[in-house]
């Protein structure tokens, strides 16, 4: 069996990691100004150590004050103390950047991964989104606490030992370093080359396995009806295979660049010495100088080896970060700006009312070739209860996407309340128009924070009051602690039925002008579902109602009916008109009611 290849959300290119990196950097400029000013005192700390070591072979191969030997003995103190005490403040201030950094960073991928439009979602799968907002962050995270203040500190250390190198004697400095740069030079130059794609493959092997892993998870009770587990374990055991592979090709990387490196360094300290000693048997050269370059040239290898070190997580790192702003810059490409318009119909009334709901030549798909809905028009007036029917696939439940702003139409308008909502703000659209669906979540919160979920100002009249309307008061006061109740999704008092009550108690509570039911009270009871939708009317009279269902029990008892099929509106009136004339509502109507005689003898 053959699995699909999903799409993917895409990743950023260098300029726009540069852009968002230099972003959150230069929102900390002073954080940043002080890390590496304690970097560079403890270089310079650092960096006197072996020019007194030289002066003091100085003094001890010539006839030099010996008593100048304290002063340089005390010298070496201050300037070890000044610098371990530099080292300790600058990796802790090096750590509080990087945290203040990937603080915001979690916020802003949080803020993406729920603000994307559920189309892309659906499209892509929730697995690579998940990746994204869980692995990638957390590598990040690993590499911003372990490794941002190594690179820092070796970075600094690295640059003040080589001017320090310099100022010993710079013959030796351009010769040695010239020398190490050219034996180096071939495998860096390979590393830098190909180094990058492979960490990016690697980060996106582990993506899709985290995938494969969680819609298999998923779907385990499906595997194991259908006796199909070999399929998700062939599937697993590629994922596997995959970034086994990818994390082999990322080792032979580091593995070609660290003998270059290593290399380059030998030769370097030996063309420093070698030529030293010349310079030395030529009289050019003073000993202390060819001990303090030779020192210099030992010490920048150590934060050269710490820089090397550091290159695997700083490569996961990028290639992380390159997916996260992917999913940043994604997420800002669909971001609605706009609020709503002061004088939108019914949008600034106190009173218990709806708004008006229009689509006007809507077409939309999650395939591009592939519409759902072709060329809608519906016009829904303000506190209007509208049922919308039709067989599976037709188009229902994108409709109630559209409405909620959930998904953006490919062709056409949608429109409540007389304004667009491609470009209202998120949130702004959701406490004028709300969705329930037949998925729920209970959260690890009270039921009183549960209901009051979008409304957390609501006063506890008002929650029981949403209760009762959702048919859920009667069981949350037999609890313990009633509203104070901690819940979760496996509390033994929540049954799907209940978790869904606790659902359509919070868009009561909530109380928006529009309200969307997808299938959502497809978890209830018939009887319950018909009491719970007796008291929904009654909760929320005045407010434009579109429901989604399947069953057609509350059809009666609404305003209008709609009916979708193959993507295009084929029915739109009341019941009692649509079932007196030929249309293809009433021969739903008519199969629904003989399948419920049948299930009711």
């Amino acid at each position: 069996m053959s699995e699909m290849t999903h799409p993917m959300l895409p990743e950023a290119d260098g300029d726009a990691v540069r852009r968002h990196a230099g972003a959150l950097v230069r929102e900390r400029k002073r954080a940043l100004v002080a890390v590496i000013g304690l970097l560079v005192v403890v270089t310079l700390a650092f960096s006197a150590i072996p020019a007194i070591i030289g002066a003091a072979v100085n003094l001890a191969t010539t006839d030099g004050d010996r008593d100048d030997l304290r002063w340089l003995v005390a010298a070496m103190f201050g300037v070890t103390v000044l610098g371990v005490v530099g080292v300790m403040f600058g990796r802790y201030e090096a750590a509080r950047f990087g945290e203040s950094i990937l603080d915001e960073l979690r916020t802003r991928v949080y803020d993406a991964a729920v603000s994307l439009p559920g189309s892309i979602v659906e499209s892509v799968g929730t697995g690579e989104l998940v990746a994204r907002a869980t692995g990638d962050v957390e590598t990040l995270s690993t590499a911003t606490r372990t490794s941002l203040p190594s690179v820092l500190f070796s970075s600094v250390m690295a640059m003040g030992m080589t001017v320090a190198l310099v100022i010993a004697d710079w013959r030796l400095a351009v010769v040695g370093l010239s020398v190490g740069a050219a034996v180096a030079a071939p495998g860096v130059r390979w590393y830098v080359r190909n180094a990058g794609v492979r960490y990016r493959r690697e980060r996106q092997a582990d993506a899709d396995r985290s995938a494969a892993l969680l819609e298999h998870y998923t779907g385990r009770r499906t595997l194991w009806a259908f006796g199909a587990a070999d399929v998700s374990h062939r599937v697993l055991d590629d994922r596997g295979a995959e970034r086994r592979a990818s994390q082999l090709a990322t080792t032979a990387a580091r593995n070609r660049l660290r003998p270059a490196l290593r290399f380059g360094q030998a030769a370097a300290l030996a063309t420093v010495m070698g030529l030293g000693a010349y310079f030395l048997d030529q009289g050019s050269l003073s000993a202390g100088a060819l001990t303090a370059s030779s020192l210099y040239m030992l010490r920048l290898i150590d934060p050269v080896n710490t820089l090397l070190e550091q290159v695997d997580e700083v490569q996961q790192a990028k290639a992380s970060l390159e997916r996260i702003v992917g999913l940043i810059e994604l997420s800002e490409a669909h971001e609605r700006t706009a609020t709503w318009p002061e004088d939108a119909a019914g949008a600034r009334t106190s009173e218990p009312t709806g708004l008006p709901v229009s689509l006007r030549d809507v077409s939309f798909g999650y395939e591009p070739t592939r519409p759902v809905l072709e060329s809608v028009d519906l016009d829904i007036p303000a506190g209007q209860r509208v049922l919308v029917v039709g067989p599976s696939g037709a188009g229902k439940s994108t409709l109630a996407g559209l409405i909620c702003g959930t998904h953006d139409p490919w062709s056409g308008t949608v429109e409540v309340g007389g304004a667009v909502i491609t470009g209202i703000r998120r949130d702004e659209l959701r406490r004028r128009v709300a969705l329930v669906t037949q998925e729920t979540h209970v959260f690890a919160r009270s039921v009183r924070d549960n209901v009051a979920l979008g409304r957390p100002d609501a006063t506890d009249d008002r929650i029981i009051a949403a209760l009762e309307a959702a048919d859920a008061w009667g069981w949350v006061r037999e609890l313990d602690d009633g509203l104070d109740t901690l819940l979760t999704t496996n509390h033994p008092a929540i049954t799907p039925a209940r978790s869904q009550q606790l659902n359509l108690a919070r868009i009561i509570c909530l109380d928006p002008p529009v309200v969307v039911l997808d299938e959502a009270m497809a978890d209830l009871s018939p009887d319950s579902a018909g009491r719970t939708e007796r008291q929904l009317r009654t909760a929320l009279a005045g407010r434009t109602l579109v429901a989604i269902a399947h069953r057609l029990d509350a059809a009666p008892a609404m305003d209008r009916v709609v009916m979708v099929a193959d993507g295009r509106i084929v029915a739109d009136g009341s019941h009692d008109e649509l079932v007196s004339t030929a249309s293809p509502y009433a021969d739903l109507w008519h199969t629904w009611e003989r399948a419920r005689s049948g299930e009711l003898r």
